[in-house]
């Protein structure tokens, strides 16, 4: 009998293994947390599960020790992202309930070690396909080239302005025009962004003196300023030699995508601000490229990218202060040179929102929003009906509104919690704070883990639907008259052009956690290379992704990771360009 055992040893060991990751896909697909029945096409998921494995495990053995090193620390990474984040998902709406209680413990477990081995083989297949591509050679993209680009996207991007005419904007949007033609020097809706804005809003009025045209020549401006930076990836990768089929591919996604064609037209500062992690990301790779000298033109674009960093939205000094010690770390050659400019930087950066701002009286932000997600951990825990120390009760009934905490906490949004708060009396004491936190953590860890999760689910799990941008609109000042006004007919009004994301495969658009795996993704394929010193190139990304993750008031916001979405085409071909080896 042992003998027959180990005649089939191998049998047994693929359908133990197919049986669990069969398991992991019902967990995913949170068919195990419902009442259906296993209906026919599922069951049917075992036995494709069991072939999958009978014909690929194979791959994994023959692998070298390095592959199978990354194949195996992704596929953990990834497991742990699908498996948590869909048992989350399924109680983010709850306020108190365990989410990981001990038999959902047991569920990521096994959904964890299911989806390991799945990946573990699919990730080494895909590495023997990527170890097979690569990108080399040179062509030159004339300045005629780059005009037809940029008309084309322009004219793409021409109905959704039509449609959605003089813009696509919300109550930030209004709060910015307000402070332009009030003249209220406020940095609430970040000072930079703001009078950028205003100027061109300035002269639009001098040229058609009605405030909706001109807020129709200030985002004819930013779109000519998208199609322009998009212009330039394609100039890249034209110039990189990658086939020009690609290269179509990748333009028509620039041209044809809902999402970057609707955020052109939108006036919000998160569009800008995304758009600079381009001309950031391509600045830091040609830098490295050639081979770590500081040419002219590659100074200018960083130096333009970083300052609208900094000062069009309020989170950029928190990327770019993450970043700056990494770069000087990366920079070889010119390592005392980049660390004085960049310190001068932050120097200049600290006295205009510091002494400039105070003489000139600016308005500078609440700190609330830096605590959303210690406030969104105290208040889950007090939502669940523990019991405070009567110190500590006593100290945070002071800065928030205890008794509303249980009718007021929304798990994915803190901005009911921060309505509560007293932020003079936050701010005066923010050591007290954190050390009540901190105490509350070591009292309920796995409350605090599960309002994390709650508080940031969207930015790392991929199937989190939220809304991502608006529609028609009309001014909440009476001082500003701006207002939808369509230039198209009615019967086009009422046909939806931003595409829906219940559509087949219209979530990838929009997801903020695809976006993140795919990061992860070419970050890994960069390792297994060998080819570190182009991961610099991520960090700001990385840095921006990590800000939203420690401070993020809403679970799902896209505008605040825009940088991923406007980089996707440098993020996936820069990992299988030909590197300079030579440098």
């Amino acid at each position: 009998m042992y003998r027959n055992i180990m005649k089939y040893k191998n049998g047994i060991k693929i359908t133990i293994i197919s049986l669990i990751s069969y398991l992991a896909f019902l967990i995913y697909f949170k068919i195990i947390f419902s009442n259906n029945s296993y209906n026919f096409m599922l069951s049917l998921l075992f036995f494709f599960s069991c072939v999958f494995y009978y014909k690929r495990s194979n791959n994994y053995y023959r692998c070298n020790k390095r592959t199978k090193i990354i194949a195996s620390i992704f596929s953990l990474i990834l497991s742990s992202i699908l498996i948590l984040g869909s048992i989350t998902y399924s109680y983010v709406g709850y306020q108190s309930i365990s989410i990981f209680d001990s038999q959902n413990i047991i569920y990521s477990i096994i959904g964890i070690i299911g989806f390991y081995f799945f990946f573990r083989i699919l990730t080494c297949t895909i590495i023997e396909v990527i170890n097979k591509i690569e990108i080399k050679g040179q062509r030159k993209f004339t300045k005629k080239m780059y005009i037809k680009t940029m008309l084309i996207i322009l004219i793409c991007y021409l109905p959704y302005f039509l449609r959605y005419f003089p813009a696509v904007m919300t109550p930030d949007s209004y709060y910015s025009l307000h402070y332009i033609n009030n003249g209220i020097l406020s940095d609430y809706h970040t000072f930079g962004h703001t009078w950028f804005v205003g100027i061109f809003i300035m002269i639009g009025k001098l040229l058609f003196n009605k405030m909706n045209y001109a807020v129709a020549f200030y985002i004819i401006i930013q779109m000519v300023i998208n199609s322009f930076v998009f212009t330039y990836i394609i100039k890249f990768l034209y110039e990189k030699n990658v086939k020009k089929i690609i290269i179509f591919i990748i333009f028509l996604y620039i041209c044809f995508s809902p999402l970057y064609a609707i955020y052109s037209i939108t006036l919000w500062r998160d569009v800008l601000f995304g758009l600079t992690f381009v001309m950031l990301f391509l600045s830091l790779y040609n830098y490295i490229e050639n081979g770590y000298k500081l040419s002219k033109n590659n100074v200018i674009m960083y130096l333009i990218s970083v300052f609208v960093m900094l000062f069009f939205r309020n989170n950029g000094i928190y990327v770019f202060l993450l970043f700056v010690p990494i770069f000087i770390l990366f920079s070889k050659y010119n390592r005392k040179i980049i660390t004085i400019s960049n310190i001068g930087i932050i120097i200049i950066y600290f006295i205009i929102k510091g002494p400039i701002f105070d003489y000139y009286n600016v308005q500078k932000t609440t700190s609330s929003e830096a605590y959303s997600i210690p406030l969104q951990q105290i208040s889950r825990v007090i939502s669940s009906g523990a019991t405070l120390d009567n110190k500590d009760y006593k100290y945070l009934d002071t800065i928030i509104d205890i008794e509303q905490i249980p009718e007021k906490y929304n798990p994915t949004i803190s901005d009911p919690i921060k309505r509560l708060v007293n932020n003079e009396k936050l701010s005066k004491n923010k050591f007290k704070f954190f050390s009540i936190w901190f105490k509350l953590f070591l009292e309920h860890p796995k409350t605090y883990i599960e309002a994390y999760f709650c508080q940031t689910l969207g930015y790392w799990y991929p199937d989190v639907i939220y809304w991502a941008t608006a529609g028609e609109s009309k001014s909440i000042f009476k001082d500003i008259d701006v207002y939808s006004a369509p230039k198209v007919p009615n019967a086009i009004k009422k046909f939806d052009i931003v595409t829906s994301r219940k559509l087949p495969l219209s979530n990838l658009i929009w997801s903020l956690g695809i976006m993140f795996i795919l990061l992860l993704s070419s970050v890994m394929i960069l390792i297994y290379k060998k080819q570190y010193k182009y991961i610099l190139c991520y960090i700001p990304l990385i840095c921006l992704w990590l800000t939203i993750m420690v401070a993020t008031p809403v679970f799902s916001e896209l505008r605040y990771v825009y940088g991923l979405f406007t980089c996707l085409p440098l993020v996936i071909i820069c990992p299988l360009l030909k590197k300079q080896t030579n440098k």
